[in-house]
């Protein structure tokens, strides 16, 4: 807080807020509102923009009205800023790439991978809501919802983030718990298709097999069985992520 500070000396334009640790989808939502611009972007404390990055985002932004998030090509990083290759991430990459579907695509491999990947139209947040309080998959459940509702997401295909690998990332320290999130997240957005049937058939069915591929499927069926009966607009308004007795038994079934 203390260089943060330091840094907007001056700086009129810098509105610095703190807060006690609350979350990460509850931090960034508290950002979001505090927001007054066009755009948002987003950059946790690990992660690095590459010097041009905005540059690159925002000029995409400026000449597609109808993106409504863009996002980059990431590479990886150690404790020491060293580079490490990634082998999951740059398969899934190229599926995300071919499939050209960012639902599925996302449901299979979150590429989008973090929100500091994330710069998008102010607006969408008011449209959409914010971020789900997932431990997680907070980002995925973002990306997914843009998909669901027909909303746009670019993408560059450079490496513009460097994404930082290390013992204390929240997404190693419980790998039943993120499989819960992503669960939760992928079966909200499977839910949402089936809505339309008739013009998301295909769509469904190959939803289902990216859930079996993970081993996924039952969980999901509980999900959706939740959804059915507790019906909302977004994950963000479902009472699945807070509901203790329901994340209880998806630990079971993932």
């Amino acid at each position: 807080m203390q260089i943060a500070r330091q840094f907007a000396a001056g700086h009129s334009r810098i509105r610095i807020a703190g807060q006690t640790n609350c979350g990460a989808a509850v931090t960034l939502n508290r950002g979001v509102r505090a927001a007054t611009a066009e755009y948002v972007a987003i950059l946790n404390s690990d992660d690095v923009w590459a010097p041009n990055r905005l540059d690159h985002l925002v000029r995409a932004l400026d000449r597609d009205a109808g993106l409504d998030l863009v996002a980059s090509g990431l590479s990886f990083v150690n404790d020491e800023g060293v580079a490490i290759r990634n082998a999951w991430y740059e398969e899934g990459l190229d599926s995300f790439i071919a499939r050209r579907d960012p639902g599925l695509a996302l449901m299979d491999a979150n590429v989008l991978m973090t929100t500091s990947n994330f710069v998008a139209r102010r607006r969408v947040f008011d449209e959409l809501g914010g971020f789900a309080d997932l431990r997680y998959a907070h980002d995925m459940d973002f990306g997914l919802r843009l998909a669901l509702n027909r909303r746009r997401i670019g993408f560059i295909d450079r490496e513009l983030l460097s994404y930082r690998v290390h013992e204390t990332n929240t997404i190693k320290e419980n790998h039943a718990g993120v499989r819960v999130d992503w669960a939760m997240v992928a079966s909200f957005f499977l839910w949402g298709l089936s809505h339309d049937e008739a013009a998301n058939g295909a769509r469904v069915q190959q939803a289902w097999q990216i859930l079996e591929k993970h081993g996924l499927t039952r969980a999901a069926q509980a999900c959706i069985a939740y959804f059915d009966a507790n019906p909302s607009g977004s994950l963000a308004t479902n009472g699945l992520p807070a509901d203790a007795d329901m994340k209880s038994k998806l630990l079971l079934a993932v």
